[in-house]
């Protein structure tokens, strides 16, 4: 499974969640210090309920609560079904990575290496951003980068700020709805150049269109600025249809049905 925490290794043992800390291949950096920058930042963060929750530290580990397994690997699943999530745990998800994203922030830290595979699931279905291995606090130099299909392309991954940290977020959001990432089939380079461009992924037939499209163009100050357009999507009952019948929904028409079809075929690959 791809994803996870880089230079990190977990394991489950009972109701908890080991987390050893060890050197990155490649990189340059004490395994004592990169702990005690993720320790720092939980000490810092506290208790949230979609951030996963640290129970102790021994010697070299970081004990955390045990979840079930990455968002990535539920979106991976349906993929593979030919299914999609529901519009209500699109939503779910998305308020509540944002709520956790925004807890973070304002905390002065930035989590940088945003993606499902480090968005857990709880037993009740809710997410809980994990990871802060490598992230940045008070302005650090992080240890980690974000995948090229979520790094802003003129923001450089050792100085993270808040607006490539939405940009992040809308790649996200949009795997959330899609299961795939955004331009999935290309390369690293052909990404690059496509977002230096300002091209992205057409995304008028997705529930979360509008935001992932002001993520993506850094049309938000702030995450919490994208939360409140979640939470007046929540409050819509015809949001919580996949597939409209009737010309009073927003996205209602034939160009509608042209786009959804399109966005829907990558479903099936």
């Amino acid at each position: 499974m791809e994803g996870g925490v880089k230079g990190c290794e977990k394991m489950s043992e009972g109701t908890l969640t080991r987390k050893l800390a060890r050197d990155n291949v490649g990189h340059n950096y004490d395994r004592r210090e990169a702990l005690a920058i993720e320790r720092a930042i939980f000490d810092r963060l506290s208790s949230h309920p979609y951030i996963v929750k640290l129970l102790y530290i021994h010697n070299d580990m970081i004990v955390l609560e045990r979840l079930q397994y990455p968002l990535r690997k539920r979106l991976w699943d349906l993929r593979t079904a030919g299914e999609v999530p529901p519009p209500k745990d699109i939503l779910r998800w998305a308020s509540q990575i944002m709520q956790a994203l925004q807890h973070v922030h304002s905390r002065t830290v930035l989590q940088v290496d945003i993606g499902p595979h480090n968005m857990l699931l709880d037993q009740d279905e809710n997410v809980k951003l994990s990871d802060f291995a490598g992230s940045s606090i008070d302005g650090s130099t992080p240890t980690v980068a974000p995948s090229p299909h979520s790094e802003h392309p003129n923001i450089p991954a050792t100085q993270p700020s808040i607006q490539s940290e939405i940009f992040a977020l809308g790649s996200s959001l949009y795997e959330m709805e899609t299961t795939q990432q955004p331009y999935h089939d290309k390369t690293d380079k052909e990404i690059e150049k496509l977002f230096i461009a300002g091209e992205f992924p057409d995304t008028r037939a997705l529930l979360l269109g509008d935001v992932i499209s002001k993520c993506w163009t850094v049309k938000y100050k702030d995450v919490g600025e994208a939360l409140r357009d979640i939470q007046r999507l929540e409050e819509q009952p015809w949001a919580y249809s996949r597939f409209p019948g009737d010309a009073s929904h927003p996205r209602a028409g034939p160009r509608y049905v042209s786009l959804l079809s399109e966005a829907c075929s990558a479903y099936l690959i």
